[in-house]
């Protein structure tokens, strides 16, 4: 069975920018530009009176705020609102909440004063500044005279006209229900409509508010006021002070507003665990991507998604080589050819860099050159644990075999997470196996006994032992006795990435067949022996390369599952090692690909003679007979011995 070697044409993605290829003849497209499926969604939200509340699958490093203050831009303008209360100040307490329009305020509050002044302003005058009619108004203005309209008359938000989204950080009750203060006076304490501090919620009256889930999740019991407020569409005014009592009792604001919640589908999932009332009060549910799916017909959008967080932080444009590495670059971050990156703090914090880089050497671009300055200067900053480890395989600390061949090891490749490190890292491990076919069937994961592994991973081991019933399917399993271990791992491991990589030390072991150590192998399989897709292939093979460099191995290769090859997006030297011959990556869909590059043997069938399959099934029948054989001696034994003492007896 041939296996083929992945050309380096296949190694880095390649992006067709079509017609124009520097950045300045692409159009800026913006955030929410990337997403019209949520835009309808949006529009929708936007137009029914009775939807309320937007669940909103967030996703750090995009700034949705401004994605969905743009789309608003593109919708019928809605008039904004504001919340006013007067005092009734003829009887104790009372305080009436009325809605004006917003860019009505400065003329109301002018009617006020001209109602102060001359006791007259007719209805029609009034009706101009109101959302509706309220008959009782007029004559609550025309009880206000100069020295209490500072205390009985307020407006709740500024005069601006545009009706907006408020960005909820920080929350606590008072900041986003308001607070009825008080204010000492005589000896006492007293509160007037003055003295009502708008909330979040006041502030955001005829308009939207967007709120972290996390901000919830952090204190439920906002998130079971803002319930009872979307509910009852009104917000009930409570001091912050329970120990003081006031003799106002102002009327309950009413609320209009719509609520967009952001959260993770983490944050989103608790709080509708906590509350299964989410799902019936949220009008809707979009879900943002932190990836664009990128095709050759919607790059250009990506690209102008790019030129925009250049222009608003005002930094150099892309060079045409410069794009071209921006987009493998994004494509890398999300560990998939067909997708490109909307981590936007990430993308910045980068072009930021390279904008000063650039700055600095006089550029009038950012070129691929400046790119990679700037990621090689990341590395080397973030490097430590890469440097403890090459001094490890320098010094013979770690024993990472990487030429010649063994029976029962091989080299794994895995990808290691420091908690506290941005950047994970690979690094191939050595996986040996020990066994005999004179056992139970049984295969020990050491990993697992010591405590170390996971649950996938323990899942993984079964499924090992699932593909070995399947392989020697006969009336009785195969009598396999043997240990997995992975050498020199002294943190916990999870995951089934290593699957593939311990059957066939396990299949080693047992044919008695060495395997190449100059071959790393990565990727899950299943009870059938198919070769799964694993993450972080691009690191497993910088560290398999990183580590062949150290020993000065110059011929290796690497076995990963053919359904990787559209996440490979490799750094240029293992592209120059491929283009040299030095490195082979060899994509594999069956184990039986793996076991003949591996061992140099077919791996064939159970009664195919000569094939890996055919030795292990030898080997365990001769075992078999070779035990029935000492079973029939030993009864033959005791059968005579047994005779001689009836005999003696006798």
């Amino acid at each position: 069975m041939l296996t083929e070697k992945i050309t380096a044409d296949k190694l880095v993605p390649i992006f067709d920018l079509g017609t124009g290829h520097k950045l300045e003849e692409f159009d800026t497209v913006t955030r929410d530009q990337l997403f019209p499926q949520n835009n309808e969604l949006f529009a929708l939200f936007h137009e029914t009176l009775t939807a309320k509340l937007l669940v909103v699958t967030d996703f750090d490093g995009f700034n949705h705020i401004e994605s969905f203050s743009n789309m608003l831009q593109h919708l019928p303008k809605k008039r904004a609102k504001s919340i006013c209360y007067v005092e009734d100040v003829t009887t104790t307490g009372a305080a009436h909440a009325f809605e004006i329009w917003r860019d009505k305020t400065d003329q109301f509050k002018q009617l006020i004063e001209q109602i102060i002044a001359t006791g007259e302003c007719s209805h029609e005058q009034l009706s101009t500044c109101l959302v509706k009619d309220y008959p009782r108004l007029l004559p609550l203005l025309g009880n206000l005279n100069e020295f209490n309209v500072s205390q009985a008359f307020k407006v709740l938000g500024d005069a601006s006209s545009d009706v907006n989204i408020i960005d909820a950080s920080n929350l606590d009750a008072t900041t986003l229900f308001g607070n009825l203060d008080t204010l000492y006076q005589n000896n006492s304490y007293v509160s007037h409509v003055a003295q009502l501090i708008p909330g979040l919620l006041h502030q955001a009256h005829g308009g939207y508010i967007a709120i972290k889930i996390d901000e919830l999740l952090n204190n439920s019991a906002l998130w079971y006021q803002l319930k009872s407020a979307i509910k009852q569409q009104s917000l009930a005014w409570k001091s912050s002070n329970q120990a003081i009592q006031t003799e106002l009792k102002p009327d309950a604001a009413p609320l209009d507003v719509k609520i967009i919640l952001l959260g993770d589908r983490l944050a989103i999932s608790q709080i509708a665990d906590g509350d299964r009332e989410l799902s019936n009060l949220a009008s809707s549910f979009i879900d943002f991507s932190p990836e664009f799916n990128v095709t050759e017909q919607n790059i250009a959008h990506y690209i102008g998604y790019i030129k925009l967080l250049l222009t608003d932080a005002n930094l150099l444009p892309l060079s045409e080589c410069g794009l071209k590495r921006l987009l493998q670059l994004s494509s890398r971050w999300c560990e998939h050819n067909n997708y490109l990156s909307l981590n936007e703090s990430k993308l910045n914090t980068l072009l930021s860099y390279c904008h000063q880089i650039a700055t600095t050497n006089k550029l009038r671009h950012i070129d691929s050159v400046t790119l990679n300055t700037v990621l090689r200067l990341q590395h080397e900053a973030l490097n430590g644990h890469i440097r403890l480890s090459n001094e490890g395989i320098i010094e013979k600390q770690i024993i990472l075999e990487t030429s010649g061949s063994k029976i029962g090891q091989i080299n794994g490749l895995s990808v290691l997470e420091i908690d506290g490190h941005p950047e994970s890292f690979g690094e191939p491990i050595r996986i040996t196996a020990t066994g005999h076919l004179n056992g139970d069937g049984d295969i020990s994961d050491v990993e697992r006994k010591a405590e170390l592994a996971g649950n996938i991973h323990a899942k993984s081991m079964m499924i090992i032992q699932g593909f070995f019933t399947h392989a020697f399917a006969k009336p009785l399993p195969l009598p396999i006795s043997a240990n997995l271990v992975f050498e020199q791992s002294y943190g916990e491991i999870d995951g089934d990435s290593a699957a593939l990589a311990g059957t066939c030390a396990l299949l080693s072991v047992l044919a008695q067949k060495p395997i190449a150590q100059n071959l790393a192998v990565t990727g899950a399989i299943d009870q059938f022996g198919t070769v799964l897709a694993v993450g972080g292939i691009n690191e497993k093979l910088e560290g398999f390369l990183r580590i062949c460099e150290l020993n000065g191995q110059t011929d290796m290769g690497v076995l990963i599952p053919a359904a990787n090859i559209i996440n490979l997006n490799l750094s240029d030297k293992v592209v120059e090692a491929v283009n040299n011959q030095q490195l082979a990556i060899y994509p594999v869909t069956h184990i039986e690909q793996a076991i003949e590059l591996l061992m140099d043997i077919n791996a064939g069938k159970i009664d195919e003679e000569g094939s890996l399959y055919y030795i292990i099934q030898q080997l365990a029948d001769e075992n078999e007979d070779k035990l029935d054989a000492d079973e029939a001696g030993f009864v033959n034994k005791l059968t005579q011995l047994c005779a001689r003492i009836i005999g003696k007896q006798g």
